[in-house]
């Protein structure tokens, strides 16, 4: 059974607003038990352990992206015939998968010669396992996606659930890197479980169809292409840092990124699970589209801004505290990546309202530069080791959301000075923040100089102040965006209009 997503209306916009909050605390949610996770581990285990693992898994990602082949977009978007077009990109995507596995295991000497460890070689080459998994749960996920389903909130916990279990337990028996291994497998399992059993849905053999896989397959080509191509950046950070600078330096520059990102992806996950379906039903509608957009970009750079810059006053605090002293590194390498979160804002909602209006063929062109947009500040900034290559990284990204800012003025029709103009109070007010912040934690606090539960309060200080100090900027100046924050909190708590239809067929 398949359930139709909502019709455009009155009720779209609450089940929307509500259905991203959900989906963005669902994965906060999943992000806390990550990080808490992460605690625990680095207690248990030193940076050069999940450097290793960085590497193993380095072709991980682009692995599900090529399974994935861009069919979950084309089937979020996909107007009729969707158990047809559904029952198709499963049937694709496995195919795919099983050949990806076998080519990321014959690949894992290749790995472990590159990072110079047997070892490595192994790791790699035994998570290639984890490609059929996922893959057998991205059909099911298009399908929550596309009826912005509530049910998927519980998806992303449930994984990082199993992943904390798995990975405490095996690091605390000394297993290393095979620790996190087994990890990997009981996270994918984990998370496809459970969204095939919340999608409720079956493949239809008998409806697979190669009219229909030519179809999916010319819409989400680009898809994957861009997805590829942004994944790459990653892929290339990981193999510069750990080459070049070792697994313990690429151990604190994962890290450093797995904290400043897992504070905005949330939010940026949430939204993105929303605006594919909701710029969809609204596209035929320039003005509707227009003002969608804005507001979009206004709501998600409000919550993104703050959450970016608090790491450069607070990012070596936060890794001395929560993490240990051996992790200190990782410190400013977290306040040089500050302005990765707010890079990904602006590159979600341009994706998604790409991929909403069908120009697809769009996207490969925008991320075709996050790859190369950070070699030529890494070549400037190596001689600052794993900390100029998180600035490095953070001023690719920032050319990269230049260039998506005015490609989303193009396709909405909206000039540059409008879009930017959304972004102005979370702007000043997130920078008024991080003034107060740093100077209050350098000359009054002294978070990073605390251990224990000493260190936790006064980090817990820091951040109150930080909440404090920007909900106070944007009331006296910008008290219209605070109130915007307030209505979409409204919205989350008011329960969803009964006329909204659901078709089921």
């Amino acid at each position: 059974m398949v359930e139709a997503a909502p019709e455009a209306g009155s009720g779209l916009r609450t089940r929307v607003v509500r259905g991203a909050t959900l989906a963005a605390l669902g994965y906060l949610g999943s992000q806390v038990i990550s990080l808490l996770t992460f605690i625990v581990l680095a207690r248990l285990a030193p940076p050069a352990v999940f450097g290793s693992y960085a590497a193993a898994a380095i072709l991980l990602g682009a692995s599900l992206f090529l399974t994935e082949a861009g069919m979950q977009a084309a089937v979020v978007q996909s107007a009729d015939h969707v158990q047809e077009a559904a029952s198709t990109a499963f049937v694709a995507n496995m195919v795919g998968a099983l050949g990806l596995a076998a080519l990321a295991a014959a690949l894992g000497p290749v790995i472990g010669l590159f990072f110079h460890s047997g070892q490595i070689s192994r790791a790699a080459a035994v998570m290639a396992g984890t490609i059929l998994i996922n893959a057998a749960a991205i059909v099911p996920g298009a399908l929550l996606r596309r009826r912005v389903s509530f049910a998927f909130v519980m998806v992303e916990p449930i994984a990082s659930l199993a992943y904390a279990g798995a990975a405490i337990a095996a690091l605390a028996h000394g297993m290393g890197l095979w620790g996190l291994v087994i990890a990997t497998y009981a996270t994918a399992c984990a998370r496809t479980a459970a969204v095939v059993a919340l999608a409720r849905w079956r493949p239809s053999p008998g409806l697979v169809s190669w009219k229909t896989w030519r179809s999916l397959s010319a819409y989400g080509r680009p898809v994957l292409i861009s997805s590829l191509l942004r994944e790459s950046g990653s892929v290339g950070g990981t193999a510069i840092v750990g080459r070049i600078l070792g697994t313990i330096d690429l151990g604190l520059f994962r890290s450093a990124q797995r904290f400043v990102q897992q504070a905005n992806l949330a939010i940026i996950y949430g939204s993105g699970y929303a605006l594919l379906p909701a710029f969809a039903r609204i596209r035929h509608d320039e003005l509707r589209l227009q003002r969608a957009i804005l507001r979009s970009l206004r709501t998600l750079t409000l919550i993104v801004f703050p959450l970016s810059l608090v790491f450069i006053p607070l990012g070596r605090p936060l890794a001395v505290v929560l993490l240990g002293e051996r992790w200190r590194g990782a410190g400013p390498i977290m306040m040089a990546m500050a302005g990765v979160g707010i890079a990904l804002a602006f590159d979600s909602v341009t994706a998604e309202a790409f991929k909403a209006t069908g120009r697809t063929r769009l996207l490969p062109r925008l991320h075709g530069l996050l790859p190369v947009a950070p070699v030529p500040f890494m070549l400037v900034l190596y001689p600052l080791g794993a900390t100029g290559m998180g600035l490095a990284l953070s001023l690719g990204m920032g050319t990269v959301a230049i260039l998506a800012v005015k490609a989303l003025g193009r396709l909405a029709s909206l000039p540059i000075r409008t879009i930017v103009a959304q972004t102005i109070p979370a702007s000043i007010s997130a920078l008024l923040m991080l003034g107060v912040v740093f100077a209050l934690d350098r000359f009054v606090v002294h978070a990073s100089e605390g251990g224990g539960l000493v260190g936790l309060a006064r980090l817990g200080l820091d951040f109150l102040a930080a909440a404090v100090i920007y909900v106070a900027a944007l009331s006296l100046l910008f008290r219209r965006s605070l109130l915007e924050l307030i209505e979409i909190a409204r919205l989350l708590v008011t329960r969803l209009d009964r006329r909204t239809p659901v078709v089921t067929g």
